[in-house]
């Protein structure tokens, strides 16, 4: 299945989807997603619940974006009412989930630059990260950003700027400073 030509020809096609099509298709993006933004112990249960969400809504795909625009605007409403329910939002230190893994090889200089990004984005705000995220790294057009978060091209394209200008300024800072 491919969210590739016609508007009308894609909707068909989603609607006429089986759900292993719909998963195979949308998980790796969606639990992309979700790993960025919700903590590891619940990632897992928060993608499923994405994913039946969007399965049960798949008939009220109208075909006026990607399929996996929808899907992730569906995510990002799921992930806001998440972090609205809960009282006191925890920032997940990616030096957890990395101290975990075990390899025969040497990561130590990898860890260290991982490291120092996940320090320079954190100091971003949320908005400036998902934005990061969406175009640098999951490789959505500036409209398909737009229309995941809700905003409009112009605020997506000038956030990126934004995004970026802050980030080169705080890891450079970090990195003449040598705290990374």
């Amino acid at each position: 299945m491919s969210d590739q030509g016609g508007a009308k020809d894609v909707k068909e096609d989603v609607k006429q989807a089986s759900f292993d099509e719909i998963y195979e298709e949308l998980f790796p993006v969606v639990y992309r997603y979700v790993c960025l933004r919700i903590p590891s112990s619940e990632i897992e249960d928060v993608t499923a619940e994405i994913m039946a969400k969007i399965w049960k809504s798949i008939s009220s795909f109208e075909g006026r974006s990607s399929l996996k625009c929808w899907a992730l605007r569906i995510a990002a409403n799921y992930i806001a009412d998440y972090y609205r329910g809960k009282k006191e939002i925890k920032i997940i230190p990616l030096s957890e989930e990395l101290q975990n893994i075990q390899c025969s090889r040497d990561y130590g200089e990898d860890f260290a630059t991982i490291m120092s990004v996940n320090k320079t984005l954190a100091q971003l705000t949320e908005p400036q990260v998902a934005v990061i995220q969406l175009r640098l790294i999951e490789g959505f057009s500036s409209l398909e950003t737009a229309s995941i978060l809700g905003m409009t091209q112009q605020a997506v394209d000038s956030m990126l700027y934004r995004a970026k200008k802050n980030f080169r300024a705080i890891y450079q800072a970090e990195m003449a400073g040598g705290e990374c």
